[in-house]
């Protein structure tokens, strides 16, 4: 049993008046989690602030309260003990991660984080790892997996009492290494803070989350508080501008990584490109490793790269790395070929106008003699709104035929997120965009217009499982709604 006099010693934080209780059996942020004995951390949210439950938290069986001195005053006379600390995130996470008895201080713990990648870099992470014998945990946007069970995500990064528990679990499951990837949010709201990173990955920077950030520098401060806690190496994509802020506020010894230039101390050549993969290969501290790499594109090739980084400064061989790059899988709904029929669907979770940008040229490059393609494509609902004419600028652009659909609307009127979409297509471009704010019919009409040696890809949720709309959740899968046109367009020819 863990004491509130242990789990504070030496932090910036205190009793405030009297002691009721010293032992904990859970650390939550959350008053529904609060069971008796819980130590409650309050917490100010972008949406909530956690001072706001301290009384259904202490109703529940709190014994302890961590807030701000101003909250403090206010609960003299409440029979629980309250520890005051101007940063309840900060001391919260620190906390969490002393209760749980400091897992990520026994994993080689990878942080990767960065506008677009972070998904498949920590896969392929995982998978190098994996297949060569070393249990591998992972955090991220699709799965989490402890070691043992995998279920699904809700969040790309869990809170810092979640983070803590998952990580405690993957040590006693077996686990030597785990990878998270770290959201912009959960960096700057210190849902990391307290983690030892052994090595922290930086893929790129592009216009995402200024409705949460407010301006592209405050976005990438945040970004940039992972490598705060990266003791190993930073292995760091130089091809992004804003690459070098990153490598200048790393405290750890940086990896530079290229693609298709030599100036750096890791890079990938382009041999060849299909539609079913890539030949590359990759150069670095182990010398060359050449191996054809099923993922489709350039930029999984620079994902690629940056993965076997990672796994070399972790002691995997360089046979061992070719080989499990030769069968990696590609992760759901990233490029995520829909295996049905003789035509090529792809789905892919890019939302951003970078990311949309950078996967529409990838497949471009590998299109058939006289192929075309097709995007199918939206914006979310109460996200930066900035980026919608950019996305509907690239996909008129890029893409020989558009079509501009709804995503997850939420709270928004499809019709007038759509209306920003299309503000962004040239002129000349105009009659090439088809406007089907259902995105069921816009993905059918798509793969009914494309012919044989046509692409189609459908971007913007991935592996998502559901469209949020205004007043419900639907389930909606782009994978399976593709299959199903594919097969039933096969039946009727």
């Amino acid at each position: 049993m863990h004491t509130l006099t242990t789990l504070i010693e030496g932090l910036d934080a205190r009793i405030q008046g009297e002691q009721f209780a010293d032992s904990v059996s859970s650390v939550v942020q959350h008053s529904e989690r609060v069971t008796t004995g819980s130590l409650f951390i309050a917490r100010s949210g972008v949406r909530r602030d956690g001072a706001a439950f301290i009384d259904d938290a202490i109703a529940r069986g709190a014994v302890g309260i961590v807030c701000t001195p101003g909250v403090a005053s206010t609960l003299q006379h409440k029979n629980v003990t309250v520890i005051e600390t101007c940063d309840p995130c900060t001391i919260g996470a620190i906390i969490a991660e002393r209760f749980h008895g400091n897992p990520s201080s026994k994993l080689k713990l990878i942080g990767v984080t960065g506008t677009n990648g972070k998904t498949t870099i920590a896969w392929l992470i995982r998978h190098m790892l994996s297949n060569s014998g070393v249990k591998c945990g992972m955090l991220g946007t699709i799965v989490c997996d402890d070691g043992i069970a995998s279920m699904q995500s809700t969040l790309t990064t869990p809170s810092f009492c979640d983070i803590g528990s998952i990580l405690h679990k993957m040590v006693d499951n077996g686990c030597k290494a785990a990878v998270m990837e770290c959201s912009s949010h959960a960096l700057d709201q210190g849902r990391v803070a307290a983690l030892d990173f052994e090595i922290g990955v930086f893929s790129n920077l592009s216009g995402d989350h200024l409705d949460y950030h407010g301006s592209a520098d405050a976005y990438l401060q945040a970004k940039m508080r992972l490598f705060d806690n990266v003791s190993g190496c930073a292995v760091i994509n130089m091809d992004d501008p804003a690459s070098w802020s990153v490598a200048d506020h790393a405290n750890a010894r940086v990896i530079s990584c290229r693609t298709e230039s030599d100036a750096a101390a890791a890079w990938v050549e382009i041999l060849e490109e299909k539609l079913d993969g890539s030949h590359i290969r990759l150069h670095g501290a182990w010398g060359s490793i050449e191996v054809v790499f099923p993922l489709l594109g350039r930029h999984n090739a620079t994902n690629a790269l940056q993965a076997v980084v990672v796994a070399h400064e972790l002691g995997i061989s360089n046979e061992a790395i070719a080989k499990a790059l030769a069968c990696a899988p590609s992760p759901p709904g990233r490029l995520q070929r829909v295996q049905a029929g003789d035509g090529a669907v792809f789905v892919d979770f890019a939302h951003t106008d970078d990311a949309l940008e950078q996967m529409l040229w990838s497949v471009r490059h590998v299109l058939p003699e006289g192929g075309r393609l097709h995007v199918v494509f939206g914006c979310g609902g109460d996200r930066d709104a900035s980026k919608r004419p950019r996305m509907g600028r690239i996909a008129s652009t890029v893409g020989d035929a558009a079509y501009a659909t709804s995503d997850n609307p939420r709270s928004e009127d499809p019709e007038t997120i759509l209306d920003e979409v299309l503000s962004g297509v040239p002129l000349d471009r105009e009659p090439l965009v088809h406007r089907i704010v259902d995105r069921k019919l816009a993905i059918q009409t798509a793969i009914h217009a494309a012919s044989e040696c046509d692409v189609v890809v459908i971007a913007g949720k991935g592996h998502e499982k559901n469209q949020i709309l205004k007043d419900r959740v639907v389930p909606f899968d782009d994978v399976k709604i593709a299959e199903e046109t594919i097969l039933k367009q096969g039946t009727a020819q």
